[in-house]
């Protein structure tokens, strides 16, 4: 474990530059002294803190003790049955903090850092306020957890632009922003669907069962023939459920 020699330092800083840091220092002890102690909650994630700016000086994050520690406060944490106690007020900071480092996942601590952040939340308000913050301060990394939030809450509108501007390959997006769309603009998912039958890479069943059942209500022999030959070729579509589909 690699950590700069502070009394090392001291010897390259000139008698002027010493009494100054003497002096911060103890400007920076009095205040420390005269702080009273924060909840059970506040002192746990001061720690913590203290322990992600140690890991900060490391070279390489690889199995420094520090990781260890966090994992081990945070277990604590969870398992005391002591963050109940806590305002949302002192929750949501540390939320916050959380969702703007990313789960400190550079320091090798996602695991605990996401396990704190669910243990943090008791009510549904409290877990959509999260997935607003984080949708607010935090990355596209985490921005997905949000999402999965708002689509077990019901409250898709509020995730269905960033799910809709992050199609790529995979089906579930997809599928989502279909169902969201299919019974509000009737269109606009035909053009998803559409969509997904150039992009995505998974099962393109159900994505095409859509369209050929919609081209079905819409009478239009055209598109249900040629989505019928297209579920045909296809080697992502499994032709046996789309027959079952039309025959139920």
């Amino acid at each position: 474990m690699f950590h700069p020699d502070i009394y090392e330092m001291l010897d390259t800083l000139t008698l002027s530059e010493k009494e100054k840091l003497m002096n911060h220092l103890k400007a920076e002890i009095a205040y420390e002294k005269s702080v009273p102690l924060g909840s059970y909650l506040e002192e746990q994630w001061k720690e913590i803190k203290r322990l992600i700016e140690r890991l900060k000086y490391e070279p390489y994050i690889d199995d420094q003790i520090e990781i260890e520690m966090i994992y081990e406060i945070c277990e604590d944490m969870i398992n005391s049955n002591k963050l109940k106690d806590e305002s949302w007020e002192i929750r949501r900071r540390v939320i916050k903090s959380i969702i703007g480092g990313e789960y400190y996942d550079y320091y090798g601590v996602v695991d605990p850092m996401k396990d704190l952040f669910e243990a943090l939340i008791f009510t549904e308000e409290e877990r959509l306020e999260a997935a607003d913050i984080i949708f607010d301060i935090g990355s596209d990394y985490i921005k997905k957890d949000a999402v999965k939030i708002y689509k077990e809450s019901g409250r898709m509108e509020k995730c269905i632009d960033y799910i809709e501007s992050h199609l790529r390959d995979k089906k579930n997006p997809y599928l989502d922003v279909i169902s969201y769309y299919k019974d509000r603009d009737r269109s606009k998912a035909v053009e998803i669907a559409e969509l997904g039958l150039k992009k995505c890479k998974e099962d393109q069943t159900d994505i095409i069962i859509f369209l050929i059942r919609n081209a079905i209500e819409n009478d239009d022999e055209e598109s249900t023939a040629r989505y019928l030959k297209s579920a045909k070729m296809r080697r992502n579509v499994d032709f046996s459920r789309v027959q079952d589909s039309l025959d139920n």
